[in-house]
């Protein structure tokens, strides 16, 4: 049963303050879903302890988790809504693909943005700063995010890397330590290769980060921090899904809440990388 149908009709013994969160949620939507629990407990004058517990009666460990559930069950709904319209037809003109495009391609952003966590955004931007080497492993497609990832990070100064091939991935996991922070970018988290060599960085005592769409996965078992995105189907062919620009966003932000850590160094010698390149044309 979804969210929305269980906070709409309860199976739990509900408490007065249950009733008032129930409904905070159905009232607030997706706004609840991004705010903070100490916001939650303000607008409902309840305890921090009270929420937690009402994430649990549902079957959430965490809040976190039960907002995650509630946003992709508003997204779901939200998309359903709105299939008829953003449903791409082989007659329509160029304009009309265009716009429905950019519609799709808003909701898969704004469903990123309600799933990530900032203090998780926070915590992976702690263990970059500080690491020996930033490693992004990805396969396929994934592969080419990782590299943009990398290729980004180190103009700033960082010791990034990347591995899409499948024999440099295992070489590399087996050589980690606890002073690198590897990055999987898996959109199932499934893949066999990104799983087995998370199975060994994590053996050898390495920072195990993942951006990725699953959280019941089996890359999702060896992460120490996750960050979550939303994926779409907004192909003419059915069961195509694609999650390139949730990933990107991701990168972005990370990129960025980087450059504000590290501050005026990371703008010196991401000047310093520009002119090298520009070098290069003269």
């Amino acid at each position: 049963m979804s969210i929305l149908r269980r906070l709409s009709n309860p199976q739990i013994k509900a408490s007065k303050s249950d009733n008032k969160l129930i409904r905070y949620f159905l009232a607030n939507g997706l706004n609840a879903c991004s705010a903070s629990i100490s916001e939650i407990s303000a607008q409902c004058d309840i305890s921090h302890a009270t929420v937690t517990r009402f994430a649990r009666k549902f079957g959430f460990e965490t809040l976190k988790d039960f907002k995650i559930a509630l946003a992709q069950d508003l997204g779901s709904k939200d998309s359903e809504q709105n299939s008829n319209k953003t449903a791409i037809n082989l007659k329509e003109t160029c304009e009309t693909t265009a716009q429905k495009l950019l519609q799709l391609n808003q909701t898969l952003l704004s469903q990123t943005a309600m799933e990530i966590g900032y203090e998780t955004i926070g915590n992976m931007v702690r263990e970059i700063i500080t690491a020996r080497h930033v490693i992004f492993f990805g396969i396929g497609s994934s592969g080419f995010l990782a590299r943009d990832a990398a290729r980004k990070y180190a103009r700033i100064g960082l010791d990034a890397r990347c591995y899409t091939d499948s024999h440099e991935i295992m070489t590399h996991s087996a050589m980690t330590t606890n002073q690198d922070v590897v990055i999987y970018i898996s959109n199932s988290g499934k893949t066999r290769e990104l799983v087995q060599s998370a199975e060994i960085c994590s053996k050898r005592g390495a920072m195990i980060c993942a951006i990725t769409a699953e959280t019941k996965s089996p890359l999702y078992t060896f992460t120490d921090i996750t960050v979550l995105h939303a994926v779409h189907d907004y192909d003419l062919a059915q069961g195509y899904s694609d999650s390139r620009l949730s990933v990107f966003f991701i990168i972005d932000l990370l990129y960025i809440e980087l450059i504000k850590a590290l501050g005026e160094k990371a703008l010196q010698i991401k000047q310093k990388t520009q002119n090298a390149i520009e070098s290069l044309t003269l």
